[in-house]
C-alpha cells in the first residue's frame, strides 16, 4: 500500500492547512489507500461498503466519518453504481487537513497537545452521530461558500466540535496500526474487490489465493497480517454486516435471509451472527424495530 503524501490533483493542500471540496461522481474511487492528510467525509448521496483500518461496514447517505493520518480506507459502491442504473451518483463533502501544518500554525496561538492527542486517537477512524454530526456538516457546507478569515473561523469551530463531541464511535480496533507497505497496494485492491463481488457464495482459499498470486499458506499469513483477521472471519463479518442491512430494510424469513447472505443453512448463519454481533438475528431485528 503506497502512501500518498498529498491528495491527488489538489496542489493547494501542499501549502494549506485545510481544503474543503464537494465531490460528485458516478461512483467513489475504489482504490484502497492511505495518505498523510486527515480526511473528514460526509456522504451526501451513496451506498455500499467501506473499510476504515480493520473495520468493514456498510455505508449509506448521511454518514460522517473522520479518517486520521495514515489510516487505510476505501468506500466502494454497490454494483448498480458501476452499471450506470437509475442515474445514481456518489456525492460527498470532503475536508482534508494537513496535521503537521495544523499543529505548526496553531502552536503560535495555543498549546497543541490536546489537538495532537486527538489526531492520534482519530487514526482509528471516527464516526459522528446525533446533533454534533448535523452541526459539523453545516459548518462544512458553510465553508464551501466562504473564503479567507471567515472560512478559517468555521474550520477552527469545526475542529473544536469534533474534539469535544460526545456522540461518536471509533471504527478500527483499539490497538490497530497500519500494517501495509509499498508492495501491498495492487494485491489488496484485487483481494478486496474480489471478496466484495463474491462474498454471497463460498470462496475457496485456493481461488482467492490465485487472485493474490500466491499459494494458500502464504495467502493466509499475508491476509491475516494485513487485516488482523482470518480470511474466513473477514468474509463472515462482511456477510453478517449485509444481513444487518437486510434486517433493517426488509421482512423475510431466516431461511431466505441466510441464503441471501451466502449461508447454506440457518444454523451456521445464526452461529456466526451471534459470534459477531453478540445477539441472534431475531434479537437484532427486535432492537431495530423498537428504534
Amino acid at each position: 500500500m503506497k502512501p500518498l503524501f498529498a491528495i491527488p490533483g489538489d496542489k493547494a493542500l501542499e501549502q494549506s492547512v485545510f481544503l474543503v471540496k464537494e465531490i460528485t461522481q458516478p461512483f467513489f474511487s475504489t482504490e484502497f489507500h492511505f495518505h498523510h492528510e486527515c480526511q473528514l467525509v460526509y456522504v451526501v448521496e451513496s451506498a455500499g461498503r467501506r473499510i476504515i483500518g480493520d473495520n468493514i461496514s456498510y455505508f449509506d447517505s448521511g454518514e460522517l466519518i473522520f479518517v486520521g493520518s495514515g489510516t487505510p480506507h476505501v468506500w466502494i459502491n454497490e454494483q448498480k453504481y458501476f452499471e450506470g442504473r437509475d442515474k445514481l451518483q456518489a456525492r460527498s463533502l470532503a475536508l482534508y487537513i494537513s496535521p503537521d501544518l495544523l499543529t505548526e500554525h496553531l502552536s503560535s496561538f495555543t498549546n497543541t497537545n490536546a489537538v495532537k492527542s486527538w489526531l492520534k486517537k482519530a487514526q482509528r477512524g471516527v464516526q459522528f452521530h446525533g446533533p454534533v454530526k448535523t452541526e459539523i456538516v453545516a459548518l462544512m457546507q458553510q465553508m464551501l461558500q466562504q473564503q479567507d478569515l471567515q472560512q478559517t473561523i468555521s474550520f477552527i469551530t469545526l475542529l473544536h466540535k469534533m474534539m469535544t463531541a460526545k456522540s461518536y464511535e471509533f471504527l478500527a480496533g483499539t490497538n490497530y496500526v497500519n500494517p501495509y507497505n509499498d508492495k501491498d497496494q495492487t494485491r489488496m485492491d484485487d483481494i478486496f474487490k474480489y471478496i466484495f463481488r463474491h462474498f454471497k457464495r463460498d470462496i475457496p482459499l485456493s481461488e482467492i489465493a490465485a487472485i493474490a498470486g500466491i499459494n494458500v499458506h502464504s495467502f493466509c499469513r499475508f491476509f491475516k497480517s494485513r487485516t488482523q483477521k482470518s480470511f474466513t472471519y473477514f468474509v463472515n463479518e462482511l456477510r453478517i454486516g449485509y444481513a444487518c442491512r437486510l434486517l433493517q430494510e426488509k421482512e423475510m424469513s431466516m431461511v431466505e435471509l441466510s441464503n441471501k447472505c451466502g449461508y447454506r443453512n440457518t444454523t451456521h448463519f445464526n452461529r456466526f451472527f451471534k459470534k459477531i454481533k453478540g445477539k441472534t438475528p431475531r434479537e437484532y431485528k427486535r432492537e431495530v424495530s423498537s428504534l
